[in-house]
């Protein structure tokens, strides 16, 4: 009986051929102004892929979506992560400074978010400013001894007050093409990803100004890795990833379903209510469903959302009936359509100047 409750016990831990990826994020003062309150997410997961998935399955699926070889290292590298499994109930801990905080236990895919709170004397001594990306704080993951390898992450530190970007990432930031599902494949998983042309500058300009980032896609967690390595190299601020679960067997049941509108809605809204006194910019496009979530958070928070900007890649205007549906009952002044980056530069631009006033 004691060797199984020590096997239980054990298998709580993260093991050595096991690993944990923690993802930037964001913290906000406590009411009292006395801590920081801290959200702290990632996923453990097991790197090795049995041969099974290995090599027949990426081989099915790169022959079924016509992949020619050129783009193998693309292929490999980003369907690698679908294909390595989460690891349920392993309880998380991270090293802040010289204190560990526990976080949470991992769930069925692997994936955890916690909430810790540290003494704003610690985060003042302990946070570095990131060149046009505001204050972060450094975590790593604790390990169990004798095990030395690093696991790092950080988060981003906001003030009350201040402007905030809330930001798509496909089809606003990137060229994916989602309405047309080979192409969204072929562009998330064999090329090089491609910024919208002049997204990179506009963005580094709000930054510079003073506004934080929240990035929210509907891409799954499997692409934080290629996605965040993608912003890097592409000069975009540093900002919070809100990605949503996947898995392939969950995907299929819901293929006739829409959970994009929900996952946003549940991503978006708790940053809005950490933040009462901030104001808000989101930006999207309108190749899914980002014109009915924005259109319905304009409404219910009027006085946090300053302006909303909506990508159009259809060909949409402001009387195109679908846009018209979103937007009921919103104030017509705070959002607005646009094709070219250009045109949105000066009153994104503004809306952060006024905003930080």
């Amino acid at each position: 009986m004691s060797l199984f409750r020590s096997f239980r016990r054990n298998r709580k831990t993260v093991g050595r051929d096991e690993q944990i990826v923690l993802y930037p994020s964001f913290g906000s003062r406590t009411p009292d102004g006395r801590s920081w309150s801290l959200i702290v997410q990632g996923c453990v997961f097991d790197p090795r892929l049995p041969w099974f998935r290995r090599s027949p399955v990426m081989g099915l699926i790169q022959r079924a979506m016509r992949i020619d070889r050129s783009a193998d290292e693309y292929f490999r590298q980003r369907m690698r992560q679908f294909l390595m499994s989460g690891l349920k109930g392993r309880s998380v801990s991270v090293l802040i400074g010289d204190r560990e905080f526990p976080v949470a236990e991992s769930d069925y895919m692997g994936l955890f978010k916690g909430t810790v709170e540290v003494p704003d004397e610690d985060v003042s001594r302990l946070a570095q400013s990131i060149e046009n990306s505001g204050r972060w704080l450094g975590c790593q993951a604790v390990l169990n001894a004798p095990d030395e390898r690093e696991f790092a992450g950080r988060l981003q530190l906001i003030e009350p007050t201040g402007v905030s970007i809330i930001s798509d990432v496909d089809d606003t930031i990137k060229h994916s093409n989602v309405s047309n599902r080979r192409d969204l494949f072929r562009n998330t998983f064999a090329k090089r990803f491609v910024p919208v042309t002049g997204m990179p500058e506009l963005y580094r300009d709000c930054a510079i100004a003073g506004a934080v980032f929240h990035f929210v896609s509907g891409s799954p967690w499997q692409l934080y890795e290629p996605l965040h390595e993608f912003c890097r190299t592409e000069g975009y601020p540093c900002g919070s990833f809100h990605l949503k679960r996947f898995r392939f067997r969950e995907a299929a049941k819901k293929l006739r379903k829409s959970p994009q509108k929900a996952y946003k809605r549940t991503a978006i809204e708790p940053i809005l209510l950490a933040f009462p006194q901030r104001r808000f910019v989101l930006i999207g496009d309108s190749g899914e469903q980002d014109p009915d979530i924005y259109g319905s958070f304009l409404r219910e928070f009027p006085d946090q959302i300053i302006g909303v900007f909506i990508r159009a890649i259809r060909g949409e205007s402001r009387q195109s009936e679908r846009i018209r549906n979103a937007f009921d009952g919103a104030d017509p002044a705070k959002w607005s359509l646009y094709v070219d980056p250009d045109e949105i530069r000066a009153e994104v631009s503004r809306l952060v100047t006024v905003g930080h006033s």
